[in-house]
């Protein structure tokens, strides 16, 4: 039953009346450690707003069970994953990207080789599953396992913003992955 909740399309888009996102100024420090990883040299580990690691989990895992602002699929919203491979300085590059490869539209791509708003391949989509099983059974246990499985199956263009999002991150890997969006190249980065 979660796992179709997770991947059921919203009917509504987002109102007019909810609260604009406010990008983060300064980097999030989970448990007094970076949630940067080492080698964004833009980035201060030791600055930033402090939250627990367990509220960023909380608040992950409903987006990963399908909360309202994960399944707006349509515009560009700062990232709803911010774990291990989340750099905040680099949302500006995620934009570019996101704005490059499907105008920010989370659905792109029904039909086509690439989809979702980074453009994923199908062969891309599958293979980052696997990449983010092991820190999302640490952090949302089972559940999480198998929302990660049914994903492996599931076109990008189906998967919520959050579990978008988070295979941006763990694709771009400090930007070790930038070699997928090479027309981004000069452009983006």
């Amino acid at each position: 039953m979660a796992v179709a909740l997770a991947l059921a399309f919203p009917t509504t888009s987002a109102f007019a009346a909810d609260p604009i996102p406010v990008t983060p100024t300064e980097p999030v420090v989970v448990d007094g450690e970076a949630a940067i990883p080492v080698g964004d040299e833009i980035n201060n580990p030791s600055a930033g707003a402090k939250i627990s690691r367990q509220v960023r989990v909380q608040a992950e895992t409903a987006h990963a069970f399908g909360s309202p602002e994960s399944t707006d699929r349509i515009g560009f919203e700062i990232s709803l994953y911010q774990g291990k491979w989340y750099m905040p300085n680099r949302e500006g590059v995620r934009k570019c990207i996101s704005k490059m490869e499907s105008h920010h539209h989370y659905k792109a791509g029904s039909g086509g080789y690439y989809r979702g708003a980074y453009q994923f391949s199908k062969s891309l989509t599958r293979g980052v599953t696997w990449m983010m099983q092991p820190e999302v059974k640490n952090e949302m246990g089972d559940s999480g396992v198998d929302l990660v499985q049914a994903l492996r199956t599931t076109p990008m263009n189906e998967w919520n913003r959050y579990w978008q999002d988070r295979a941006f991150w763990t694709i771009w890997n400090n930007g070790k992955g930038k070699s997928h969006w090479g027309a981004g190249n000069g452009l983006c980065f």
